[in-house]
């Protein structure tokens, strides 16, 4: 409820809110939020904004209203994902709910110009909420004061009951606009967050050749201060419309030993932050770190995670060209020249595969040029089996040999064809 984040990390293990994950779990799921799902929660927070300035000029208690069931449509919509549905809690929903109740009924003191000051509504509060004074007097000497904005002040259930005697003023208004901040800051930084890594995983991870925590760490560090990677790849102010993400992040650190949710006991680091942005980096740091590295399927477009150095192309969700078949079972060529009896395009990739395979054989081409090529033509199968403009002989000509390799900056090297000559009568062999 406000805003700050306290998370543990320890090991390859990363805990919130009392559940505990493997290192980039959390990001793994967010970055499968596509830019079809993020849209409709910027058009709502647009609205939110629109509303907020509407009741902040005109105070109609009609506006908040409609305001509030946006930010619990919005709410809603964020708990799609894992991390969302480990910050935004119960509480959340109690707060909304005491919101809607005060917003669409008469409030205990009026709301217009003939509204109390925030001294008066404080005097009128301690006055109905004397006994709960009294027992905070009895625990802290010299308490005479309670500030009602606070959510640590008593039990959940007396705030909440506090909000609903203060009703829809000005005190209460104040303190929304810090919830509507907080969901604008989780926005900007899945914006800034989620786009980044993305980036960094295509371009820069799934390029290695060896997988390891070392060049991971390698990777991250021409991604962050290669000043050519970092303007086009990293999101940023200027290019994106104030959007940024940082490579830096400020939050409170600690070592602390704590009996963990299974039962056991470790030293752990207490981390503390107001900024989705820094819970998110830390749990995928922690996974590059812990030799955890994130891949997207080149079949399906999901973001999965790998454990060890292999280096997977595809994931193991059901295949949505071929439901019967996992996405990794459909990679694979045997699996393609069985579908490819049925699905041309697939018969196209199988051809130029054996192409390609047969320059390298001849030593036409590298191992490492082969490997080039057919990513390539993988990557142009997932496209026209998504895109149905795109026809068969169409995606055969995006494939050519000749295509692929001045694409991929492959030279083959010429090499005589057939058996060599005899040798005439009377020459050297």
């Amino acid at each position: 409820m406000e805003g700050n984040i306290t998370f543990y990390t320890y090991g390859s293990t990363l805990e919130l809110n009392g559940r505990q994950f493997d290192a980039g779990t959390l990001t793994k799921d967010l970055l499968n939020l596509s830019p079809d799902d993020y849209h409709p929660m910027h058009e709502r927070m647009k609205r939110v904004t629109e509303l907020e300035r509407s009741y902040a000029r005109g105070k109609q208690r009609s506006v908040w209203w409609e305001l509030n069931e946006e930010m619990v449509t919005l709410c809603q919509d964020l708990r799609s994902y894992q991390v969302f549905q480990l910050l935004l809690d119960e509480h959340e929903d109690r707060y909304f709910s005491v919101v809607r109740e005060v917003t669409e009924q008469h409030s205990l003191f009026p709301s217009d110009e003939s509204q109390p000051s925030s001294e008066t509504t404080i005097q009128r509060l301690q006055h109905f909420f004397d006994g709960l004074l009294q027992r905070k007097e009895q625990e802290e000497e010299g308490s005479k004061y309670l500030d009602l904005f606070d959510p640590d002040c008593g039990d959940e259930d007396t705030y909440y009951r506090m909000l609903q005697a203060v009703g829809a003023n000005d005190d209460t208004w104040r303190l929304y606009q810090k919830t509507i901040e907080r969901y604008q800051g989780y926005l900007h930084d899945i914006r800034a967050f989620v786009p980044t890594i993305r980036n960094f995983i295509k371009f820069s991870l799934s390029k290695l050749k060896v997988n390891s925590p070392e060049t991971y760490a390698a990777a991250l560090h021409g991604f962050y201060y290669d000043r050519r990677i970092a303007e086009k790849l990293i999101v940023n102010p200027i290019r994106y419309h104030g959007d940024c993400y940082k490579t830096h992040d400020q939050h409170m650190l600690s070592y602390v030993p704590r009996e963990l949710p299974d039962g056991s006991a470790a030293i752990c680091q207490e981390h503390v932050t107001d900024s989705l942005q820094a819970l998110m980096k830390a749990d995928y740091m922690l996974a590059l770190n812990s030799g955890f590295q994130i891949r997207c399927c080149i079949i399906c477009g999901k973001y999965f995670m790998l454990k060890s150095g292999v280096h997977a192309l595809y994931c193991e969700g059901t295949c949505p060209h071929a439901p019967t078949y996992t996405c990794r079972q459909f990679g694979t060529v045997e699996v393609q020249k069985e579908l490819a009896k049925d699905i041309p395009k697939v018969k196209a990739k199988v051809t130029a595969f054996s192409r390609i395979t047969k320059d390298m054989q001849r030593g036409a081409i590298s191992q490492e040029d082969a490997r080039k090529a057919k990513d390539h033509v993988r990557d142009l199968l997932y496209d026209a089996l998504r895109d149905p403009d795109i026809s068969v002989q169409k995606y055969t000509e995006q494939i050519s040999t000749e295509r692929v390799y001045e694409y991929c900056g492959i030279t083959r090297t010429a090499k005589p064809k057939g058996r060599p000559p005899k040798s005439k009568a009377g020459e050297a062999p």
